[in-house]
């Protein structure tokens, strides 16, 4: 027996799964990651249990073995692509019901044409295609998302390559037709059986690298980001800013700093209970963001005071921008809001910055107007211009 024949491959990929699932379930005791690791686990397994069917056919009744052991794989398969392609999010319950519908469909069609005396060849042919979509939605899960990293991205290809290579073998048992039988011995079928090696490879070492990779972001994102509002917290704003700073003070352009405070947020805490005021905290950040966009810094400074960084803004863009945050709130409220209307005042100071130091006097003086917003009676603008 050569050391590549198809049964071989087949009975190391039936032993790498179970590998798999072992080494997949003292990762997931010894980590804390959240996510659909227990979904993937769980498609393992049902891989391992429906490949076995297929190696101890005779053992067990030849019905039973083709009909639960490929209904098994297509599920195992399903649950592991479901979680690479959701890797760091739970999915909404209707995109959920999809998926088990679409695998319903697969498992039932399969079971007619099984019953219905189709040979071998045409079994094979279905079964590799459906595996050949499966790595193909993972590729497009994984390459189409609006956050997609390099990571994810190049595992995209991988599971390009390996529908490829599972059209090959649906093809070749296409042609082969009544001839093919499971461990045909042809060159094709051992490539085609690699493949699958190669697929049980790839996707377990896609899923730890991706997941290693989820919990970075989540730490990173930990130390750099405010818990509640998802905007960056105190520290980091200072830091991002300071840096565009130094390149004002290059380029000698102009700089704004707003400090944001709300009015009588108290009032909405002891009306509406503190749940309530941290959705009003984190809907006005929402809002916020997508009206100064990513060329501007948005940060927490505290409690329920912000603070925006603006760079290359003079004082007429400045009064513009702090006019477009007041116009969106009120236009949101105006649509009645799911939540309680609320205010906010803004102090802006500008300058074209000389030294480092100017980042302290530029703070300390938008706090000043700030202050100033709120003894004119709040829910307003007021400019310091220290432009030099």
């Amino acid at each position: 027996m050569s050391l590549l024949d198809t049964y071989t491959v087949y009975f190391l990929t039936l032993l790498g799964n179970l590998v798999m699932f072992l080494m997949l379930v003292i990762f997931a005791k010894t980590t804390s990651f959240e996510g659909l690791m227990q979904h993937y686990i769980y498609g393992k397994l049902l891989q391992t249990i429906g490949a076995a069917l297929g190696v101890f056919r005779g053992l067990v009744p030849v019905d039973f073995s083709i009909i639960m052991g490929n209904s098994l794989i297509f599920i195992g398969v399903a649950l592991e692509i479901y979680s690479i392609v959701h890797i760091d999010r739970v999915p909404l319950k209707s995109v959920t019901k999809r998926w088990i519908q679409v695998v319903a469909v697969i498992i039932l069609g399969f079971t007619l044409l099984y019953l219905a005396g189709v040979n071998m060849g045409v079994r094979v042919f279905v079964c590799a295609m459906i595996l050949a979509l499966y790595s193909l939605t993972a590729a497009a899960g994984l390459f189409f998302r609006s956050d997609a990293t390099k990571l994810r991205k190049i595992l995209a290809l991988f599971f390009v390559i390996l529908a490829a290579y599972q059209v090959i073998r649906a093809l070749d048992g296409l042609l082969r037709g009544e001839s093919y039988t499971l461990f045909t011995a042809s060159l094709l079928q051992t490539i085609s059986f690699i493949s699958i090696y190669i697929h049980m490879l790839v996707s377990t070492m896609a899923y730890l690298l991706m997941t290693r990779e989820v919990i970075d972001i989540k730490l990173k994102d930990a130390a750099t980001k405010d818990y509640l509002t998802g905007i960056y917290n105190r520290m980091h704003f200072m830091q991002l800013s300071e840096k565009l700073f130094s390149l004002m003070i290059r380029q000698q352009k102009p700089a704004t700093i707003f400090m944001i405070d709300f009015d009588y947020f108290k009032v909405i805490n002891d009306t509406y209970g503190h749940t309530v005021g941290d959705k009003v905290l984190a809907h006005f950040s929402r809002e916020t963001q997508g009206i100064i966009g990513t060329e501007n810094l948005l940060g927490r400074y505290g409690g329920e005071e912000f603070i925006i960084f603006a760079p290359n803004t003079t004082t007429g863009d400045a009064l513009i921008l702090g006019q477009k945050i007041k116009v969106k709130l009120a236009l949101i409220f105006a649509n009645d809001v799911a939540i309680p209307k609320y205010t906010v005042s803004i102090g802006a100071a500008t300058m074209v910055p000389a030294t480092l130091t100017d980042m302290d006097n530029l703070i300390k003086q938008a706090d000043q107007a700030l202050l100033q917003a709120k003894r004119n009676g709040r829910d307003q603008i007021v400019q310091t211009n220290i432009e030099q």
